[in-house]
């Protein structure tokens, strides 16, 4: 299983799906891309043929099995069981695992281009390629017209039909991006009763109809308990947050809210996303300026990156694709669009995105809507719903955080209670946690005021799209097998109370005089939270639980905390969603009151979800929902080195599971990986140490990582990488017979070492089985050769001291007289008796050489032997593990 999970198994290339030429001799139909939006009776018309469109897209999906790893991959990422818990992956890893393949990709970049289109881009995780082209050239490859439509006052363009795709793509194309251009809206809100005045403002509260305030950043820090955290030093240093747009943004209009409401300006960078372009300032300014100023006022030392083109969607397809440009774990999107006017396309597109995000570690936070349970009500000018429940996306999909509105209630009648009569200088007038009800300014329902004309309430309900996820479960969660809406809400109203932001885009929702304007909505409500989560990402680093930010899809942890920690949230139970309907009209009752909705209640609801946050104790109680983290540190014992290892020679891995807190000791497995091969899985000692001992890894270059699995109360982390060389080296002989022509000569051999993988130790040779009378010697020629010679004795005679010309026999006869005479003194009486001694001595001596044999001539040194010998050649290292190896050579004497 753990080669399974194996992030590095998940790089071997994936088989290629597409078998079959890509042409028109056969077609499919794709269904699920026309937008419900371009109806008949809106249809103006063909556009014009030599129309350019840019961003145009053909989605991919991933096989069946594919996306079964996936869903599987995605779950080990949130299970602290896991080794894979929060081991995010680059778009490259996911390219290569869940991707298209890059055969694949390269055919339909070939076929795009032979269609006549310009291929732009193609993502770093294959689920994607942008190219554009005319109409008449997409009409032409798709087999759809492309028709302008006027929908709501505005011109657009869509297909009228479903595209047709050439066979070979069946299965392997999800959908076509950009044949239309129906956006994303906004979720803001706008308060239509006055302009602020910036001095005045500052002086004191401001009180409007309903007893409302406006909230500075530090009143935002105040009620949710966020100044706790900054009083702790979390404050979002460290972390980057992306947030998505439609619009070019007034620089102006950040710097002056800085400056007003006296914050140290974050980092901001403002990247266009290419495939779409620059855009322009459009009404979607206010949006941006509404996301940038309410985030960079909570997560007030992040990073913020404002990426923006003319898609919000596609920006966040930039990106999670571009995390070394975009280096982000949390992003924000305060666009939607109801569920019942999108293709079915787009929910698989949308999911698609989240759940590379999520693989990536990335957090989504989308606002839930502004229109109550009628989603598809448009935003500011419905004052009755005609079009039924509805939820919106991208807020409804599963792997993203679905962020509702509440408004104050308890400083209705307890304004002082709640208020103080003066700001502070940062222009904070809040004292404490204000209680909250569902945000519904257009309450037909009696609970609450109404405050907004229009229909002016938190989005929320059950999707059409998305199924109950395995994680959304707990008190009050609807057994309706759908994906709920939203997951938590923050304060949302633009009358009681707005947000003040700087707004210079005159004729989009901001006013000529004074740039300070109060707004609304879940569009507020979403970045408030997304700055949130920074926070908790710093804190996690900072406290030891992870060692980068990048939490993934958190709601399963939201879920949890709720049911675990009830100080992490306010449970809003008053209040709805109920909007007014005009009857006969979708899910509109047939009798009074004319209205459908939900309502808040004890747990969870689908009007504020979870509830508020108190920022302080949900970061706190999400660190305290993971397991205490550990961390694994590894050491090897090799010979010669620890970076080396002679082969066969011993090799000792330890690996030490430490953490930070917690007084038992960790149990459970290490897992000891060279890249997706595991080479042995071992228990965690009661000294929490983990060893594997071999000595039989192959000659090669290792990474080996040790990998701890976790247990019940700690989780599981994997230690810094330790590279092993095991090194060897051949030894070979040229020639390997050597022949001698007659003793006395000698033979030579050229020996050629080859280091393997890095071999680069001390040699020494020697030789075995020479015959007598013969030596080797050797001589260093380079680093990796030697010169062996053989050299051979010829046959020689020995020196003996004989006289020259004498006999032996004559040798003994002169010998002898002289011993008798040394026994026979001189005497004279004796004379007689010396001559018979004399005679008889020279009859000896010339007898006893007869007595020995005849004298030889055969020398005593007969020199090396001639004959064939089999000589071995012994090259071998130094030290307690030596490597050795043998040669065997042929010696001929001839």
């Amino acid at each position: 299983m753990l080669l399974v999970a194996s992030v590095s198994q998940a790089s071997s290339a994936q088989a290629d799906r597409i078998r079959e030429t890509i042409d028109d001799s056969q077609l499919v139909v794709l269904k699920g891309n026309v937008s419900p939006r371009a109806k008949v009776q809106y249809d103006q018309g063909p556009l014009v043929s030599t129309t350019k469109l840019t961003d145009l897209r053909i989605m991919f999906r991933p096989s069946p099995a594919q996306q079964a790893d996936l869903t599987r991959w995605l779950f080990e990422q949130q299970d602290t069981n896991s080794p894979n818990y929060h081991k995010w992956l680059t778009p490259e890893q996911y390219a290569d695992r869940f991707g298209l393949s890059q055969h694949d990709v390269a055919k339909v970049v070939a076929w795009l281009k032979s269609e006549g289109f310009t291929v732009t881009a193609v993502a770093h995780g294959r689920r994607w390629v942008v190219f554009s082209g005319t109409v008449a050239e997409m009409q032409k490859t798709f087999h759809t017209e492309i028709h302008r439509y006027i929908v709501e006052g505005e011109e657009h363009f869509a297909n009228a039909s479903e595209p047709a795709i050439p066979k070979a793509l069946a299965g392997v194309v999800s959908g076509l991006s950009g044949f239309n251009d129906f956006r994303l809206r906004p979720m803001s809100r706008p308060n239509k009763i006055a302009p602020l005045a910036p001095m005045s403002f500052r002086a004191n509260p401001d009180y409007t109809s309903g007893g409302s305030n406006f909230l500075a950043p530090d009143d935002i820090a105040t009620i949710y308990d966020i100044s706790k955290l900054y009083s702790q030093g979390y404050d979002g240093t460290g972390q980057a947050i992306a947030v998505v747009g439609q619009s070019d943004i007034h620089a102006t209009d950040l710097s002056n809210f800085w400056t007003f409401f006296r914050l140290t300006p974050p980092t901001l960078n403002k990247i266009v996303d290419p495939n779409t372009g620059n855009p322009g300032f459009t009404s979607d300014e206010v949006e941006a300026d509404l996301d940038l100023e309410t985030v960079s006022g909570v997560a007030r030392n992040a990073t913020i990156y404002y990426v923006f083109g003319t898609s919000a969607v596609d920006a966040a397809e930039y990106a999670i694709d571009n995390p070394s440009l975009i280096p982000v774990s949390v992003i924000s999107i305060s666009f939607g669009a109801c569920e019942p006017q999108q293709p079915s396309s787009a929910f698989s597109q949308l999911e698609s995105l989240a759940q590379q995000g999520n693989a990536e570690g990335i957090t989504f936070a989308a606002s839930s809507g502004d229109t109550g349970a009628a989603a598809c009500e448009l935003n500011g000018q419905s004052r009755s719903a005609t079009t039924g429940l509805a939820v919106n996306v991208p807020a409804s999909v599963p792997e993203v955080t679905g962020v509702g509105g509440t408004e104050f209630s308890g400083d209705v009648n307890n304004q002082s209670q709640y208020w103080s009569t003066t700001n502070s200088p940062t222009g904070e007038s809040a004292l404490s946690y204000i209680p909250e009800m569902a945000w519904n300014d257009s309450d037909g329902t009696g609970t609450g005021p109404i405050l907004s004309a229009t229909l002016a309430a938190s989005g929320g309900g059950a999707s059409i799209a998305y199924t109950k996820p395995s994680w959304q479960v707990g008190t009050g969660v609807p057994n309706d097998g759908a994906r709920d809406v939203p997951d938590v809400a923050m304060t949302a109203s633009a009358n009681h109370d707005g947000y003040v932001i700087f707004c210079s885009n005159v004729g989009f929702g901001c006013t000529a005089g004074s740039p300070l304007i109060a707004i609304g909505g879940t569009s507020a409500a979403a970045p408030v939270f997304s700055g949130i989560l920074a926070l908790l990402n710093h804190y996690l680093v900072k406290n030891g639980f992870q060692t980068a930010p990048g939490l993934g899809n958190i709601n399963q942890t939201l879920y949890q905390l709720a049911q675990s920690n009830s100080s992490a949230f306010h449970d809003i139970t008053t209040g709805s969603n109920i909007v007014p309907c005009t009857n006969p009209s979708a899910n509109c009752p047939t009798s009074s009151p004319f209205q459908f909705g939900y309502s808040a209640g004890v747990g969870y609801d689908q009007v504020t979800g979870l509830g508020s946050v108190d920022a302080y104790n949900f970061v706190t109680g999400f660190a305290s929902e993971l397991k205490t983290p550990t961390t694994t540190t590894q050491s090897i014992t090799a010979t010669p080195s620890p970076a080396q290892s002679n082969a066969g020679s011993l090799v000792t891995l330890t690996a030490t599971v430490g953490h930070s807190s917690g007084s038992s000791t960790p149990t459970g497995t290490v897992t000891f990986s060279n890249g997706s091969t595991v080479l042995a899985v071992e228990n965690v000692s009661t000294t929490g140490i983990a060893t594997f001992s071999t000595s039989s890894l192959a000659v090669g270059a290792y990474s080996i990582t040790a990998t701890y699995s976790g247990d019940n109360d700690y989780a599981g982390s994997t230690s810094a990488t330790v590279t092993l060389n095991v090194v060897d080296f051949t030894a070979t002989a040229n020639p390997t017979t050597l022949t001698v022509s007659a003793p006395g000569q000698n033979g030579q051999t050229n020996i050629t070492i080859t280091p393997l993988s890095g071999f680069n130790q001390t040699l020494s040779y020697s030789c075995s089985g020479l015959p007598s009378e013969s030596t080797c010697t050797f001589t260093a020629v380079s680093a990796t050769s030697e010169t062996l010679t053989i050299q051979t004795t010829a046959p020689s005679s020995r020196l003996d001291g004989t006289p020259p010309g004498f006999s032996e026999e004559l040798f003994y006869a002169f010998l002898l007289p002289g011993f008798f005479g040394f026994f026979t003194r001189d005497s004279r009486r004796r004379t007689t008796l010396r001559t018979m001694a004399l005679a008889v001595a020279l009859g000896l001596a010339v007898l006893i050489p007869s007595c020995g044999g005849g004298s030889s001539s055969t020398p005593t040194n007969p020199g090396t032997p001639t004959g064939t010998s089999p000589v071995t050649v012994t090259v071998a290292t130094a030290g307690s593990s030596p490597l050795s190896h043998q040669i065997q050579l042929t010696l001929t004497v001839q």
